[in-house]
């Protein structure tokens, strides 16, 4: 064998070594299927925390349950050099072992192994064999789950503010101020209801306008011959003797000040001192003044047509805002709440809390008086990256949320009593997990046919960003023909706009090592 001397003239050594530039690639993708280790010592998170979260599958009735164990991934049944031949794709073959659990039959439980498809094999830095050409899947880059504060808008020379609660899944809340200053809650693009109307829903301690003012203003407890005309009743003022209200909750003491002091009202609860009025001005726009009350009108506004109860409404809005299935902030999501109110809620916290929404109203608040700041959506550190994991672990969600619909109507027509014997291959349909794994690998936006003009251009594309793709920019919504963004070793902000004048920040240019945090 000729061996080739290699002589170096460089006088001095490079300062730093080359990073590994496809770390973030290939460890997501070690993260998502854990294949290495062993089944009871997996972590909740990728496939695993994925599986956890379906099943167990229980029947309608209540008297059949699927359980998972585990899931196994096993060898590959070809080469890479085979299927890019046969146009095959080069993937393990994925099993799932799960459990039938029958209570009028507790002492027999089937156990099997079920095939739900093959998942691809990560080769070389970060390509996949898809139908036997090489494909790469593009992180995408999108906005951070959490709460972001903005100028909405300007009335004059006043700037009228909003936040979004956006979640990692679920619906997302905007709080505006209107013209009138009157704070405003609209969920998932629907009518607007009074900012306290949804905080009174989050909570029955915030039900009652006292415990509103309570929440937001210093109150105190005065004699009545302390009282002044600009101060504000925290309750309603009402005459023991004749029963009359002198004065609302949450309205302002004015000419009623002679009335109060010669009743027999010795001691009253007022505001002294308000320095926006922004919630005494939604408290006096809300109609509602319980929890019930609250309920019923967002069901009214989600839901517009259907007959309210409370049953349904408490219903809908636990499922909305309180199921963590269906509501999920996310570690970043809550991670950044905490930050920015300084709380220190548990980070597997994922569902929305009322303090969230109460630290949102005060910061609004704080941004009105100077106290506080907006954000920039442009700026990096509202932004992070959503990696292979992450992106693969939601559309197998989609395929596994079939599969459980599919199980459920099987087990239904399924006769309990039935001298046949009942096995799990009958229930389990593996086609929606299969075709999940296909259309994400092989056809979805953010799947890619690897560039490879040279080795250079195939390790930029696999270091590639995106801001298109699930949960992300679509040219037609954007108006535009939005292109992937591309990576090199300078970063810069290049906020475009959208012919219908909308500000879209996008990355021109940046280094995935400098300053992109993936968590």
């Amino acid at each position: 064998m000729r061996i080739t001397q290699v002589r170096d003239y460089s006088k001095r050594g490079d300062a730093q070594g080359v990073p590994p530039l496809m770390d973030v690639q290939i460890n997501a993708y070690k993260r998502f299927l854990q294949a290495d280790v062993d089944n009871d010592k997996r972590k909740r998170e990728g496939l695993e925390a994925l599986l956890r979260e379906v099943f167990p599958i229980e029947s309608y009735d209540q008297k059949m349950q699927l359980e998972y164990v585990h899931y196994e991934l096993n060898k590959p049944r070809y080469t890479p050099d085979e299927c890019r031949a046969l146009r095959l794709t080069y993937g393990m073959p994925f099993r799932v072992k799960v459990r039938l659990v029958r209570k009028e039959k507790a002492d027999e439980i089937l156990e099997e192994s079920i095939y739900l498809g093959d998942l691809p094999v990560l080769i070389g830095g970060g390509e996949f064999i898809i139908n036997g050409a090489e494909r790469v899947i593009v992180s995408q880059l999108h906005r951070s789950p959490g709460v972001d504060f903005v100028t909405e808008s300007s009335e004059g020379d006043r700037p009228l503010h909003a936040c979004r609660v956006i979640p990692e899944r679920g619906s997302w809340i905007e709080i505006v101020v209107t013209k009138k200053d009157i704070l405003q809650v609209r969920i998932d693009q629907s009518a607007k209801i009074p900012a306290t109307t949804f905080l009174r829903a989050m909570d029955e301690k915030f039900s009652t306008d006292e415990a509103l003012l309570r929440a937001f203003y210093e109150t105190r407890t005065i004699p009545v011959g302390q009282l002044k005309a600009e101060f504000y009743s925290v309750g309603p003022i009402v005459d023991t003797e004749t029963g009359e209200e002198i004065v609302k909750a949450g309205a302002q003491i004015g000419d009623a000040v002679a009335k109060i002091q010669g009743s027999s009202i010795k001691k009253v609860e007022v505001i002294e001192r308000v320095a926006d009025a922004l919630i005494l001005n939604t408290i006096q726009e809300d109609g509602t003044h319980s929890y019930k009350e609250a309920l019923l009108k967002i069901y009214g506004r989600l839901r517009p047509g259907n007959p309210a109860n409370e049953d349904k409404a408490k219903a809908l809005f636990t499922e909305k805002f309180f199921d963590p299935n269906r509501y999920r902030l996310g570690r970043v999501g809550r991670f950044r709440i905490n930050r920015k109110f300084e709380q220190n809620v548990a980070e597997d916290e994922m569902t929305l809390r009322a303090e969230d929404i109460l630290g949102s109203l005060k910061y609004i608040m704080d941004i009105r008086a100077q106290k506080g700041y907006v954000d920039d959506i442009d700026n990096l550190g509202n932004r992070r990256l959503r990696t292979i994991d992450e992106l693969a672990a939601e559309e197998l969600r989609k395929g596994f949320l079939k599969l459980r619909r599919t199980v459920q109507e099987r087990m239904a027509l399924k006769n309990v009593d039935e001298q046949k014997a009942l096995k799990i291959v009958e229930l389990v349909n593996s086609k929606s997990i299969s075709s999940s794994i296909e259309f994400f690998f092989g056809r979805s936006e953010l799947s890619q046919v690897v560039d490879q003009v040279n080795p250079l251009a195939q390790l930029v594309h696999e270091r590639r960003l995106s801001a298109l793709g699930p949960g992300g920019l679509n040219r037609k919504r954007a108006g535009f023909d939005v292109r992937d963004v591309h990576i090199s070793h300078y970063g810069r902000i290049c906020p475009i706009e959208t012919p219908e004048g909308t500000n879209i920040g996008l990355i021109a240019s940046l280094d995935l090592y400098a300053g992109v945090d993936q968590y």
